[in-house]
């Protein structure tokens, strides 16, 4: 592989796992408990990527103003119980990490979900010992991404001379371009081809098994 310490640096949701169906229940115990209509699991995958703030904001646009932090509370209430019930790695995830954590690539998690459900879930899917940093959105550490503080952070404690952002939406694609990190774009998340193109990715992954050969690919770059 590269004699430089290269790492590859993974969004979760809708990269490694589909995890949107718990999210949908999250979020819509307290919208029926109000009699508002549920999100379908599309909508959530529309609305998530920015954080579990912004992603409740959404989904409790009809929810009264005055009603909206008891709402906030319960479907984080509901989501930290059960933030992996129905999730599912995504087929091909693990060989592919396998492989590529053998060619001596380093490997790390950076996502917009809090961390603790974000270290729940890893380990209930069986994933924590594939990844050697996690980091997930936490009040007291640098900004969540697009802000490319974490992101450079993280590359540091991996030890890492250079890197690459794999990833399925937008804050993946902005990240990588505002910490001048190459992004390899996953077309099998919640994002299209057509919304990723100005974040110039430098590869494209039409499912998990081409992540491998792309990754190692870019390892060997200029």
């Amino acid at each position: 592989m590269t004699a430089r310490p290269f790492a590859a640096i993974f969004d979760l949701d809708g990269t490694l796992v589909d995890a949107f169906e718990d999210i949908r229940a999250a979020v819509n115990a307290p919208l029926r408990a109000r009699g508002l209509p549920p999100c379908s699991v599309e909508d959530i995958r529309n609305m998530v990527g920015d954080g579990v703030g912004k992603l409740l904001e959404r989904a409790g646009h009809q929810v009264p103003p005055e009603e909206m932090d008891e709402f906030r509370r319960e479907a984080l209430a509901h989501y930290r119980a059960h933030p992996a019930d129905n999730a599912t790695v995504y087929p091909g995830v693990v060989t592919a990490l396998e492989m590529i954590r053998a060619e001596g690539i380093r490997t790390g998690v950076l996502t917009n979900k809090p961390q603790a459900m974000t270290e729940r879930t890893l380990d209930q899917l069986g994933l924590t010992p594939y990844f050697d940093d996690v980091r997930g959105e936490h009040p007291e550490e640098s900004p969540r991404k697009p802000d490319p503080r974490g992101l450079l952070e993280q590359i540091e404690r991996l030890g890492a001379v250079r890197a690459v952002v794999v990833g399925d939406g937008v804050p993946d694609g902005e990240v990588s371009q505002r910490a001048g990190v190459p992004f390899l774009a996953c077309l099998w998340g919640t994002r299209t081809r057509e919304q990723l193109e100005p974040y110039s990715p430098a590869a494209w992954a039409d499912s998990p098994e081409d992540l491998p050969e792309l990754i190692f690919r870019l390892a060997e770059g200029p």
